[in-house]
């Protein structure tokens, strides 16, 4: 990836952040989630050499769009669908912070990756989505970051929380924000940033928003790193 970050690099892995704080609420409330929002997530973990902040994201905005109609209602606009709701701001700002704790525990980035590698070739094996591989994932997350604080506490409907596949879904997601939190620190992000820079990212974030009925039909392809 480049040296230099830009407002617009930021406001990018901010988007994917808030795209998975938005994906585990509405599986902890609903039981459903946006198809596209999770496997973008998902494939996000499994990107390691991005050539720009984008292509961790499979180089197409349209895989944000979820991200962008959440971050535009929770940080104050109201030109999209989304409407705001404080528990998606909790669960954006705890990764945020989380990942500083997940950054500066010995030897977590390093158990992380192992977990990834394994996951990965579990890819091969089956589908990339399959619950084998989330189970994975979701493995990887509560072996390394589950203890950390802040402890992301997930509120929701209890059956849908007690869902093994549904659980391992928001495990495997806070996973995914982590990686889109490194990425916000990597780019020059931080919770002072997001305050003093606020305007800025709603107005370019505004600026990648695109109507449901202007969006193309069907998943964007992703290329593997």
């Amino acid at each position: 990836m480049a040296d230099y970050y830009t407002e617009q690099d930021r406001t990018q892995a901010l988007l994917g952040i808030y795209q998975v704080a938005k994906c585990v609420y509405d599986i902890a409330t609903t039981g459903k989630h946006d198809d596209l929002a999770f496997k973008t997530a998902i494939n996000s973990l499994f990107i390691m050499n991005p050539d720009n902040t984008l292509d961790v994201y499979g180089g197409d905005m349209a895989n944000l769009q979820g991200g962008v109609s959440t971050l535009l209602a929770q940080m104050g606009s109201s030109s999209t669908e989304e409407l705001r709701n404080l528990e998606i701001t909790r669960y954006a700002i705890n990764l945020i912070t989380l990942e500083r704790s997940v950054h500066q525990a010995d030897g977590v980035l390093g158990s992380i990756a192992q977990g990834l590698s394994q996951a990965g070739k579990q890819r091969l094996l089956f589908d990339d989505f399959h619950e084998n591989v989330i189970a994975s994932l979701a493995n990887v997350y509560a072996k390394n970051v589950s203890e950390l604080s802040p402890r992301i506490m997930v509120k929701g409907q209890h059956g849908h929380l007690q869902n093994t596949h549904n659980a391992n879904k928001i495990r495997a997601l806070l996973l995914a924000g982590i990686r889109s939190a490194i990425l916000w620190r990597q780019c020059g992000g931080s919770r002072w940033k997001l305050l003093w820079s606020r305007k800025k990212i709603l107005r370019i974030a505004q600026s990648m928003y695109r109507p449901k009925n202007d969006r193309q039909d069907g998943e964007s392809l992703f290329r593997r790193h």
